[in-house]
């Protein structure tokens, strides 16, 4: 679990079942409370806003690298609370007062907001309890907090102080530089060849940093074509790179948001231009696929449903290219390793 979740950088957790549904695919068996374990028991695993400031579980060990990653939205979040009315001196004001109050245990956004706005004033409300996280995306970009366990009598996110949560002191970033160069490696080494657009986009970071990565690393890079463009892979894995290949009609079944599909700033590697909106959908939805050798076959939805007592995952295939009966057959094994070991069926048999 822990070395998918190193690899992918991360498993998107936007959708938190989606998540374990990423390391699932890349793991021999995970159980749900494996997740919940090292989440919350271990705490190998943090669940807090990441790249492109989208939740992740990120294993701990990676914190250093990925928060010197973090801080490079500053500015960005800055400006926009800039534009929105909210000058920096009060962004430190309810930073520092967040901080405070996550001391006491773990807090919702409507508990901070219950607490802190008698406190601060009204003008402190709309920027702890917004949707889109408000100030506590920057809170988080600075390592002052992750989620915690979720809270059973309701459906809100809990937040906890991230160096209390994990029994240290605080996380120190890595150097900016240093801990960029770190992200960029093990990019190229999980989803290499890649150009430094296809890196700026999954690292969502600005094109000076990332630039100066490919710099500082230029030594260990590969310079290739990929589909006629110029892109790099690392100059150690070129003689895999050399020897792989894609066993013929190879088939993988991957989850909603999977990291492989958000990897590349051109789409056009993993699915046809004309099948793009069926993957890459509105307001970010990333859908469920059927790979047949590194290429978009299908998409499929599940949903869960209670058969004699029994959970069963009812799924729906849509075909993008003809699926044989074969391969269905193999996707429907690939999907009840998904499932946990669920009875899965197609819908209409």
């Amino acid at each position: 679990m822990l070395t998918a979740a190193r690899t992918l950088l991360g498993a998107q957790a936007q959708v938190h079942s989606a998540a374990i549904l990423q390391l699932r695919a890349r793991t021999a068996a995970l159980a749900d409370a494996e997740v919940a374990g090292a989440l919350h028991d271990s705490r190998s695993l943090v669940k807090l806003w990441a790249q492109r400031s989208t939740l992740h579980l990120m294993p701990t060990a990676d914190l250093g690298d990925l928060l010197a990653l973090r801080r490079l939205k500053q500015p960005e979040y800055h400006a926009w609370y800039s534009r929105e009315g909210l000058p920096p001196e009060r962004v430190a004001v309810l930073i520092d007062a967040v901080v405070q109050a996550l001391a006491d245990g773990p807090h919702s956004r409507m508990d901070l907001s219950r607490r802190l706005v008698p406190q601060l004033g009204d003008w402190a409300q709309p920027w702890l309890e917004h949707s889109w996280g408000g100030v506590l995306k920057l809170a988080c970009a600075l390592g002052h907090l992750c989620h915690g366990p979720p809270r059973p009598d309701d459906n809100e996110a809990a937040f906890v102080g991230l160096p209390a949560w994990l029994g240290q002191a605080p996380v120190v970033p890595a150097d900016s530089a240093h801990g960029v160069a770190n992200f960029l490696r093990r990019y190229l080494a999980a989803y290499g060849p890649a150009t430094p657009s296809d890196f700026r986009k999954f690292a969502g970071i600005p094109a000076g940093p990332c630039r100066q990565a490919f710099q500082n690393l230029a030594g260990e890079l590969l310079a290739v074509e990929l589909d006629g463009r110029p892109a790099y892979a690392l100059a150690r894995d070129e003689e895999a790179l050399r020897r792989a290949e894609m066993p013929a009609g190879h088939l993988a079944v991957l989850p909603l948001f999977d990291p492989w599909l958000l990897a590349h700033a051109d789409t056009a590697q993993v699915v046809d231009a004309r099948h793009r909106t069926a993957i890459y959908r509105q307001a970010g939805w990333i859908s469920a696929v059927v790979l047949r050798q590194g290429r978009v076959a299908a998409t499929w939805t599940h949903r869960r449903l209670a058969v004699q007592g029994q959970p069963v995952w009812e799924v729906e295939l849509a075909p993008l290219s003809r699926l044989t009966k074969a391969e269905r057959r193999v996707v429907l094994d690939r999907l009840r390793h998904l499932s946990g070991g669920l009875d899965v069926r197609y819908a209409g048999g």
